[in-house]
């Protein structure tokens, strides 16, 4: 009985829904194409701190990064790990860990005839790096080559330095007993891999050239990339725990980069302002719409009050009319929203013509949105509560306006 009751107002509601459909349409317009543009920035927006992340942490730290205790604050590589391989035998059988890679950084000085620059050398085992940071895939010029005095350099460093592929630079760096040592190196490739510490001043070279240069036989790092991104905590405390060497210390990106930590932050409460303000849009036009329609009909609810309507069931016929109209305008807003996140998802936007300023930020040419079901949720759940909240103030209207005394007095 009562599944039929809820189904006779239910009726009744997009009935009249219907008699009014201008103004519904209207409201339902109004959500979908709010609920449309909030979507897209919550993925467009994501899609960029997506990109910044992977950018950093693929062809920089990875996702954990394994260092000396004193090499972050001095980035000097006597704080070197003496025995990488120890490490690399940990890794090797660790649950999550997808790829490793073993690299030396050291600061130093590039310089061409005419120009000079600070620079970062590092130091990277290449057939390595294919199944880890693919740094292959980046390269724009020459190739990815290293052979003996080899080297690949950022594009933009490679505009500094005023060089190019087949022309040589001299690097010169302080060694393990901060002794200043030089080496001339040919420009083999150009790389551009939107990290702005490689493209702006990487030059990269076989790790076994810069052991040889700077008189180390570690590594001042190795970079991890685990199989879930979520996960990175859980692996770097299992690995501290077998790692024995108190002088050995782990990292995740985001304590490396604080300001990513920071970009996601913002990007929860960027969701959060996005729900809020679905939520006053739809509150304002719900409750205009809801409480003109009940004046309006004041002498009918009157007329159902008086053949033995319960109050309760005329107020549950008005939620049900603002229901209609908002998860219409929600489902509208919903499909259309969720097929232009898939279309950018699957092609992304490109923006190539500004390129070298989304480089500067880590981002790539061309722009992917991310889908999440948060983006949803968080939607619908605003809307069911705008439409709540907007019916409570005309409801009270109408059982402040006595229904059956109107009709008495317009009866008289």
């Amino acid at each position: 009985m009562y599944s039929r009751t809820e189904f006779l107002y239910f009726k009744m509601a997009v009935l009249y829904t219907m008699r009014r459909k201008g103004r519904a349409i209207l409201i339902s317009l109004m959500i979908a194409l709010s609920l449309t543009g909030l979507l897209l920035m919550e993925g467009m927006y994501e899609g960029m701190m997506v990109q910044i992340t992977q950018n950093s942490i693929k062809t920089g730290s990875g996702a954990i990064s394994i260092q000396h205790r004193g090499f972050r604050s001095d980035n000097n590589i006597v704080y070197h790990l003496a025995d990488p391989a120890a490490i690399e035998t940990l890794l090797k059988h660790q649950p999550g860990v997808r790829s490793y890679a073993e690299r030396i950084t050291q600061r130093g000085l590039a310089a061409t005839a005419g120009y000079s620059q600070g620079v970062n050398v590092i130091g990277i085992d290449p057939e390595r790096e294919i199944g880890h940071a693919q740094l292959e895939n980046f390269m724009i010029e020459g190739k990815y080559a290293f052979e003996r005095n080899g080297a690949v350099i950022g594009y933009r460093l490679a505009r500094k330095l005023k060089t190019s592929v087949g022309k040589k630079i001299v690097v010169t760096i302080q060694d393990v007993n901060n002794d200043v040592v030089s080496a001339a190196l040919r420009v083999e490739g150009i790389i551009k891999t939107n990290n702005p510490s490689i493209d702006s001043n990487g030059v990269l070279i076989r790790i076994g050239a810069l052991r040889s240069l700077s008189g180390i036989d570690g590594a001042t790092e190795i970079a991890v990339m685990v199989n879930d991104e979520t996960d990175e905590t859980a692996v770097r405390d299992r690995l501290a725990q077998q790692i024995e060497d108190p002088s050995v210390v782990l990292y995740t990106y985001k304590e490396l980069y604080p300001s990513l930590s920071e970009g996601e932050a913002l990007m929860q409460t960027y969701n959060k302002i996005s729900s809020a303000f679905i939520f006053i849009v739809a509150t304002l036009g719900i409750f205009g719409v809801v409480l003109v329609s009940v004046l309006e009909r004041v002498r009918e609810f009157g007329i159902m009050l008086a053949i033995g309507t319960r109050f309760a069931d005329v107020a549950r016929l008005i939620v049900y009319e603002s229901l209609i109209i908002t998860l219409s305008g929600y489902t509208a807003g919903a499909l259309i929203g969720g097929a232009a996140l898939w279309y950018l998802k699957v092609y992304g936007i490109d923006l190539s013509g500004l390129s070298d300023a989304f480089a500067i930020f880590g981002m790539d040419s061309t722009i992917h949105a991310v889908i999440k079901p948060e983006y949803f949720t968080g939607s619908l759940y605003s809307v069911i509560a705008a439409t709540l909240f907007a019916t409570i103030i005309p409801i009270r209207t109408l059982k402040r306006r006595k229904p059956i005394q109107s009709i008495n007095e317009q009866a008289t």
